[in-house]
């Protein structure tokens, strides 16, 4: 008897955690499980996990009390009686836990409550985490110690649940070939290249690492950052490559999927942010064997070992310029430290670990129910 599970997720835009919904599914699917997702109409993830023949079902996550969304999602949990559900933000989780508590109630049937909390602004409230979900996985020790800041959460019940990310799919994604456009900015300059992965949000820190950059150009003037990704930051970070004057340095790619290709281009990848639960690309970039130096904040520290693996440094400009003059000034030990990386993120964050801890809490879950 096949298993089914559904994801829900109300974002539009495509960012780490998104891509991280895509990856389970498609290793859940292999392993003979049957994953929807559940996304809004308009939303990137719904089109890319179309392409790749999931199933896709179109809710309108108006707000966190959408009678419509919520009637969609019972409905379906009546139909197809999946194991668990897994919820995202703010508007999928409230929706798909009522729909999930009203399914048990209606139907008697058991079913997993999975909150995956990626990120929490201020101390949290107890009666979410305690009464409406089964089990809240966070992606870093740091998130989930922020989140039992709050006394009253009972600790059982938050987990971690560190990424599962696909490397032989990496691997394979590295000869897919870039854009013509893409293709003429690289291969006309001749590096070397930063690159930085990430949304572009003001907590990834891209606005501070210009000016970090720009200082950098005085000392290799052939020096190039390439951003990769886009996001509501995308007018301002080009405003200030204009007010910098350094155009011809930074390249925006827009999003690259996969962004495989460009860690073959790439001397060096950064993790400037401010915030950081944990963090995928710089994960990635350990893998390929990249040079890579990150923000020492949050949850970033479980996944680079400083001065082993790569380099950490605090998110001030001032150390951030001093971290990359390092950094070129010592390429043979940051070689070092890369090749060191690829073991230690290959062993912690492969997808078959994440797939085999997330389906033995649901069987435990039906076990013990």
């Amino acid at each position: 008897m096949i298993s089914s599970i559904f994801f829900l997720e109300s974002s539009i835009n495509l960012g780490g955690q998104e891509y991280q919904i895509l990856t389970q599914m498609v290793e859940l699917q292999k392993r003979s499980w049957k994953p929807y997702l559940f996304c809004k109409k308009t939303s990137k993830i719904g089109e890319i996990a179309s392409k790749n023949d999931l199933d896709v079902v179109h809710v309108s996550f108006r707000n966190a009390l959408d009678i419509l969304s919520i009637l969609i999602i019972l409905k379906n949990l009546i139909r197809i009686k999946p194991r668990a559900i897994v919820l995202h933000s703010g508007h999928d989780a409230n929706i798909g836990a009522i729909s999930a508590i009203c399914y048990r109630a209606l139907i008697r049937n058991k079913i997993f409550i999975i909150r995956s909390r990626t990120y929490q602004p201020g101390i949290p409230k107890s009666f979410s985490y305690n009464k409406l979900f089964d089990i809240t996985l966070t992606p870093s020790e740091y998130l989930r110690n922020q989140l039992l800041e709050n006394k009253k959460i009972i600790p059982t019940k938050v987990k971690v649940l560190y990424p599962g990310i696909n490397f032989e799919e990496l691997s394979k994604n590295i000869d897919e070939p870039y854009t013509k456009e893409i293709e003429l900015k690289i291969c006309s300059k001749s590096g070397p290249f930063i690159l930085h992965g990430a949304m572009l949000r003001g907590e990834k820190g891209h606005l501070q690492f210009l000016k970090v950059f720009a200082r950098l150009l005085k000392i290799n003037p052939s020096l190039q950052y390439i951003i990769a990704g886009d996001g509501p930051e995308r007018q301002s970070l080009e405003r200030e490559v204009n007010r910098l004057g350094i155009n011809n340095n930074v390249i925006f790619t827009g999003i690259i999927n996969p962004i495989s290709p460009l860690f073959k281009r790439a001397d060096f990848a950064i993790l400037p942010s401010h915030r950081e639960p944990l963090g995928m690309f710089q994960i990635e970039s350990q893998y390929f064997e990249i040079p890579t130096i990150a923000s020492k904040v949050d949850g970033v520290p479980e996944t680079i070992k400083n001065h082993e693996t790569g380099l950490l440094t605090t998110n001030s400009e001032d150390d951030w310029f001093a971290a990359m003059e390092w950094a070129l000034h010592n390429h043979i030990q940051m070689s070092r430290y890369a090749k060191n990386g690829k073991n230690f993120v290959v062993n912690k964050f492969s997808i078959k670990n994440n797939i085999d801890f997330l389906i033995n809490l649901i069987k435990n879950y039906n076990h013990s129910n």
